[in-house]
């Protein structure tokens, strides 16, 4: 009797197994037809009710992974097409900007060379005062404010102003004989001051936003002392932000890429592992 009970159990369970595969089938079905659309994230949505409507239709469920890895495959190889071709589009720009530089590095201690703007005013920290833009090769952007007068006014900033009063300042700079840099020389102060990424940004932006209005420049930290920035001063700011905004497009787009291609292949080996195993069962 006993013996009977577990048979019929038995019975039972195995003709509730089929009818979640047969429901299962269906909703695979519902997935790759989603897929051959190339309806992915539909196609996504299917096969995760597969599994969570009918947990014990291992069948349906492993066929249903492979099924997500092709979409993975799909998803990944557009994602990378996108990719490629922003990466050619920026690259594009970026090597039309780049010939509007020449690479120079001022001194032999200097680690990397730095992008100077052909039309910059390169006497400009011997002769007078006014702002400098320079990008490094890794793409680092960097403003330079120059002071030079017959006596030192010992900035640690300065704030750029449009006509309508609206400004932007850099972070201040203690003096620390390196990068705020004082000295003296016939009678003559020089103050150099450099800023580095988050320190000017906003400045640098807003000079490459009004590049056809007239601007101020305010030395802030020490004595007041301001200047009107030339034309050909927010032009080459304007287009050194460019240029590092240019690199990073770059550079992130590059990273992308290799993310996408490293996805791809992670991708393409699951697939793989899946079928073979697929096979071997089938043996």
């Amino acid at each position: 009797m006993k013996n009977g009970y577990l048979l019929i159990m038995a019975a039972l369970l195995a003709t509730a197994c089929t009818g979640d595969e047969e429901k299962a089938a269906q909703l695979y079905a519902q997935a790759e037809s989603y897929y051959n659309e190339g309806n992915y994230s539909a196609a996504q949505t299917w096969i995760d009710s597969i599994e969570t409507s009918y947990p014990k239709a291992f069948g349906t469920i492993k066929e249903g992974m492979v099924l997500q890895c092709r979409i993975n495959q799909k998803v990944y190889e557009h994602d990378l097409l996108v990719t490629d071709s922003l990466y050619n589009i920026a690259r594009q720009e970026l090597d039309g900007l780049k010939s509007l530089f020449e690479l120079s590095r001022e001194s032999e201690y200097q680690t990397e060379r730095n992008y100077v703007y052909k039309k910059g005013r390169p006497g400009l920290a011997i002769t007078g005062s006014g702002l400098r833009a320079q990008v490094t090769e890794s793409g680092e952007f960097r403003l330079i404010s120059i002071y030079n007068g017959n006596k030192g006014i010992n900035h640690t900033g300065i704030r750029v102003k449009r006509p309508d009063g609206s400004y932007c300042e850099t972070a201040a700079i203690a003096y620390d004989g390196a990068r705020n840099y004082r000295f003296t020389d016939d009678g003559k102060s020089t103050e150099m001051i450099t800023y580095k990424k988050s320190q000017c940004h906003e400045v640098a932006e807003l000079i490459a936003l009004s590049n056809d209005k007239k601007l101020t420049v305010q030395f802030t930290g020490g004595s007041n002392y301001s200047i009107p920035l030339d034309k050909n001063a927010r032009l080459a700011i304007a287009e050194t932000y460019r240029l590092s905004q240019a690199l990073a497009t770059v550079d992130s787009l590059s990273k992308r890429r290799e993310y996408g291609i490293k996805q791809l292949e992670l991708a393409d080996a699951q697939l793989m592992k899946l079928e073979s195993a697929r096979q071997e069962s089938e043996q």
